[in-house]
């Protein structure tokens, strides 16, 4: 594996079209290896488009100062949060446990398990019981929620205790600037080469291109909240 973390190099590599997420099996019946060919993060060309179309359209309904308000009035332990606010925003009673599994097992390099393909099955089922692009799309923004937002939430959190001053969107800026809870992405050049791009260095916190994070707002708004929960408790 190549590393990459010349921030120009990595801008540049993040959109050239020619190097792409990296590739999945996907097919089969309902369960983790399913959810990895179905989603948008993990495609490429029409395909792509059409599933990140398909996150942008749910994402659309979920407005992200409500996002932020459900965030500051929420209890509870900070890992789940994110998944909860959304779940609730969309109506869906999704268990953030079962969202928590699959997030652990959800890239292509790690492996896929039994408890895993379990927790995908019963996602589908609670967020309507068809296995196809859209019910894949609400998934995987559950997932982002529990992966990446969770832990913003968490070092947003501790750079308040730790006497980090200034309004709420200047410490999850702050954060994601110096500590950001995605450090690197993936890509596969056409030649197979696999490039590990070193986010972190580039300042590119929510990714670029094609493949850049379509609810950068909705995870801002929602750290940005459980900062402002934190400091009205305290």
């Amino acid at each position: 594996m190549q590393i990459v973390n010349e921030p120009e190099a990595v801008s540049r590599l993040l959109n050239d079209r020619r190097y792409a997420a990296p590739a999945v099996r996907g097919g089969g019946e309902i369960g983790l290896e399913w959810l990895r060919g179905e989603v948008a993060r993990f495609s490429s060309g029409i395909r792509h488009r059409r599933r990140r179309a398909a996150v942008s359209l749910i994402l659309r309904g979920l407005d992200p100062a409500a996002l932020r308000e459900r965030a500051r009035l929420a209890d509870g332990a900070q890992e789940t949060l994110a998944v909860r606010v959304v779940a609730s925003a969309l109506g869906l009673a999704v268990d953030p446990d079962d969202v928590a599994v699959v997030a652990r097992h959800y890239q292509p390099h790690t492996p896929v398990s039994e408890d895993a393909d379990a927790a995908v099955r019963r996602l589908v089922l609670a967020c309507g019981g068809r296995g196809d692009e859209r019910t894949a799309a609400l998934i995987g923004v559950f997932v982002q929620a529990c992966e990446a937002t969770a832990v913003l939430i968490g070092r947003c959190r501790d750079a308040v205790r730790d006497g980090a001053r200034g309004a709420a969107d200047d410490v999850v800026a702050e954060v994601l600037r110096s500590d950001p809870p995605v450090r690197t992405t993936r890509r596969v050049s056409r030649d197979g080469t696999t490039l590990l791009l070193d986010l972190a260095s580039a300042d590119l916190p929510f990714g670029a291109g094609a493949h850049s994070c379509p609810g950068r707002e909705h995870a801002v708004a929602i750290a940005a909240g459980a900062v402002e929960r934190v400091r009205e408790v305290r």
